[in-house]
């Protein structure tokens, strides 16, 4: 099947589960409209999260190093910090060091599914779920988390305000996808859908 065809299908999962996501799940409804240092304990889930994926982009990298691109490396490049610029921000509002704590079991289920499409997925599978779909999601979630805390006064608001920019970039490599046959395709479809439902599980969990 021929990249353009593989690129609208899989394209139109993405924008239908997200904006379900949107509607429905509690980050995007429920996300606090205050101020209050307290109400952002669920970072200690994000914190892990984004630790965890420069490693996992380090290994995909290391695993990959003959692609005829650069995204592989300037991915993991872009994120490396990012973790400890959170970190900074909790810390900085008088937070819990993230560190002392873990992540909660869907945090952990869904950097778990990063790692798998990151070891042992095909480069197009990898291209498909850690940068077309989650950093899709991010990217979205980013843009939300930033205008709220923007209007509830916080500053000193780059690693959310970084992620608005940074992560639309990460999620545009549909050019870099090669034609799949039908039982790839049917592979990636359900992959696709499936790292859907454990980032909407996962973002649900940090409002429980």
């Amino acid at each position: 099947m021929v990249q353009s065809q593989v690129v609208e299908t899989i394209s139109a999962i993405i924008a239908e589960e997200l904006e379900k996501a949107k509607k429905s799940n509690p980050f995007f409804t429920r996300f606090p409209e205050s101020a209050k240092p307290q109400d952002f304990k669920w970072c200690v889930h994000l914190y892990h999260l984004s630790k965890h994926f420069a490693e996992l982009l380090k290994l995909r990298w290391e695993r990959f190093p003959d692609v005829d691109h650069d995204v592989f490396s300037s991915h993991y490049e872009e994120e490396k910090d990012h973790a400890e610029m959170l970190r900074k921000w909790m810390t900085d509002l008088g937070l819990d060091d993230p560190e002392q704590s873990f992540p909660n079991y869907e945090t952990e289920d869904f950097i778990s599914l990063q790692y798998r499409a990151v070891s042992s997925m095909s480069e197009n599978l990898s291209l498909l779920l850690v940068n077309s779909t989650a950093e899709g999601y991010a990217h979205a979630m980013y843009l939300h988390a930033y205008a709220i805390l923007k209007r509830a006064g916080f500053t000193n608001l780059e690693y959310w305000e970084v992620h608005c920019e940074a992560d639309e970039e990460h999620s545009n490599v549909y050019h870099l996808i090669k034609d799949m046959n039908d039982q790839e395709l049917k592979e990636a479809e359900h992959l696709v859908r499936y790292t859907c439902r454990s980032l909407d599980i996962m973002l649900a969990s940090w409002f429980k």
